[in-house]
């Protein structure tokens, strides 16, 4: 994430922020407005945003629990990875979720192209966050369990699928207080 942005183009949108309300009261429409439009991005905006304006990191990501993703922008793994970290101990399950939602499907990937996917992860897997690194890894394994590879293309993917060490204590499931808002339309 090279991308330098200039701070003054957003500045103009940035009202006030209120310490006290919920969710978006905290904000004037403007300035949600503008989280909305960079959060329907791939991303790299929005963090640009929060790395100079952090007090917003907990209510941008509570919007996340509400995103709908219209625009079907990928969003961008590293940026991802850094809106993850800033916003560590901030993670209700419906903001986990929907930020993987925007993330590249590997779903339909044949074996060359997941083992390219899984070289380039694991060349950078310092700079993704364990979460993003452990549904990746998740999915891949799905990938391979599903499809009619052989096996030898099979031992050399889970061979290199042991060189992530992820934290697998976040739990995915639908459990939580938000499960009802998950829109199935959108995997």
């Amino acid at each position: 994430m090279d991308e330098e942005y200039d701070l003054e183009n957003y500045e103009r949108f940035l009202g006030e922020f209120r310490s006290e309300g919920v969710h978006w009261e905290k904000l004037e429409k403007r300035t949600a407005t503008l989280f909305q439009v960079l959060i329907d991005g791939d991303l790299k905006e929005l963090v640009f945003v929060l790395k100079h304006y952090p007090e917003y990191v907990e209510t941008v990501c509570d919007h996340f629990r509400y995103l709908y993703n219209y625009s079907e922008q990928i969003a961008d793994i590293y940026a991802a990875s850094k809106l993850l970290n800033m916003s560590e101990g901030y993670h209700p399950k419906q903001f986990v979720r929907n930020l993987i939602r925007k993330l590249q499907k590997i779903d339909e990937y044949d074996i060359s192209e997941l083992k390219s996917f899984l070289d380039d992860i694991l060349s950078n897997k310092e700079k993704i966050h364990p979460i993003i690194l452990g549904y990746y890894k998740q999915s891949i394994e799905s990938n391979i369990a599903e499809g009619s590879y052989h096996i030898l293309q099979v031992k050399v993917i889970e061979k290199k699928l042991s060189g992530i060490d992820v934290d697998v204590s976040f739990d995915f499931s639908a459990s939580d207080r938000d499960a009802n808002l998950d829109i199935p339309y959108m995997d």
